[in-house]
């Protein structure tokens, strides 16, 4: 089994990597993690390169992602929430997987599709709004749709002003739970 682990915060030992750590320590398999910030993955200039083209013409550390997500069984997409969304840098990494958009809308290529993977979402936040995350879960599902990732659940810790992510315990246990049920999911007949 192959997890990709999308990180789109910029602290790699931060809260949502706290509930991430301890996914990894149950998950069978082979992890991969993409940091967002680090990995030099530039945004979507919208050049519509890929609207003539097979594949996207930037040439960075996305390009290694592309041919991860026909490799992986599981996506393991990472953010703190800020003002209610993901991160700026998670998303300007979704804006990469436009390619994918225009090759079955615009190319009309059926044949261009991923292998289909099984997706968990980790958030953190210290806000003090209520219901901060929903738009962020919802922007993490047409991110996933489009990595034609099926969510299988949440794990979350959103209160990290009052209670860091390490004493969340319900949050650790969600974070177990999930990495046992994709070990499920990929357990050999």
């Amino acid at each position: 089994m192959k997890t990709l682990i999308i990180n789109g915060s910029p602290r790699k030992d931060g809260h949502a990597m706290t509930l991430v750590n301890e996914i990894i320590k149950y998950l069978n398999g082979k992890v991969r993690i993409i940091h967002t910030y680090y990995d030099d993955i530039s945004p979507c200039l919208d050049c519509r390169y890929c609207w003539n083209n097979t594949g996207c013409c930037i040439d960075d550390g996305m390009q290694e992602v592309y041919k991860l997500l026909n490799e992986v069984d599981n996506i393991i997409l990472v953010s703190p929430i800020y003002f209610s969304e993901l991160t700026g840098q998670l998303l300007n990494f979704a804006s990469r997987l436009q390619l994918f958009y225009v090759a079955r809308q615009i190319r009309k290529n059926n044949e261009y599709n991923l292998k289909l993977k099984n997706g968990i979402l980790v958030i953190s936040a210290g806000g003090d709004s209520r219901n901060l995350e929903e738009r962020a879960i919802e922007s993490a599902k047409i991110i996933l749709r489009h990595m034609n990732t099926h969510l299988i659940g949440i794990a979350s810790t959103l209160h990290t002003n009052d209670i860091s992510a390490e004493e969340d315990i319900e949050a650790l246990s969600k974070a177990r739970e999930l990495a046992l049920k994709l070990n499920q999911l990929h357990k050999p007949l």
